[in-house]
């Protein structure tokens, strides 16, 4: 209900390893839509009204925002693929699970990660908030996921699977270690699941779950 075929030139301009590309890119392997990479973010500001990246530069015009690019790239895509759902009620859970990625995962999920990243300072109030507030995020996964789905929506890997994984490489890999994953094992099954397929693989390559959280310049 939401496809077409589109088969010119789509670019998207994002700084490499962005894990908000990683949304669009992943579901573009799903479904089969070819996208050029440009890391040439000279011109930015004129290619989206809040000037930052990611754009997608496509044949109509320019689209930004992270979400909005990986909602069109799954609906100009094969219409097979079921990234977006089976029906118009999982399309909207699925919306839902964005949103929630967006709203509840990604800002305590880079307060944590970025300073050692060296992105932000260290701040001792922030981190420890964060990680409280990533640690109730996931507690709702957890929930959802409890009676054993395999997957956000429906039966097989959607836009709600891809988009709330991309906002947990960086942390799954650099400071959820195992002390803090302990209480979530129904969510540390599902984000290997995620990761593990080769959609995923072949934009992230193999992701090595943290050991041992580390921690960021004068944090101690």
């Amino acid at each position: 209900f939401f496809f077409h075929n589109e088969t010119m030139t789509n670019t998207l301009h994002t700084s490499p390893g962005n894990f908000r590309a990683f949304k669009a890119l992943i579901a573009a392997e799903y479904c089969g839509v070819d996208i050029v990479i440009s890391d040439d973010l000279t011109q930015i500001g004129s290619l989206s009204p809040v000037g930052k990246a990611p754009v997608l530069v496509t044949p109509k015009g320019n689209i930004w925002e992270s979400n909005a690019i990986a909602r069109h790239v799954a609906r100009i895509g094969k219409g097979d693929s079921g990234l977006n759902g089976q029906n118009m009620y999982e399309a909207a859970e699925i919306d839902g699970w964005i949103d929630f990625g967006s709203n509840e995962l990604e800002l305590p999920a880079c307060v944590w990660w970025y300073p050692i990243a060296g992105y932000i300072p260290y701040n001792e109030k922030a981190y420890s908030k964060a990680k409280i507030d990533l640690a109730a995020a996931f507690g709702k996964i957890e929930c959802h996921l409890f009676n054993g789905q395999t997957f956000l929506v429906g039966q097989q890997i959607t836009l709600a699977d891809i988009c709330v994984a991309s906002a947990l490489v960086y942390p799954m890999k650099l400071v959820c270690d195992a002390s803090f994953l302990e209480p979530f094992p129904n969510v540390s099954r599902w984000f290997k699941m995620c990761v593990d397929q080769s959609e995923f693989r072949s934009i992230i390559g193999d992701v090595r779950l943290c050991e041992k959280e580390f921690l960021a310049p004068n944090s101690q």
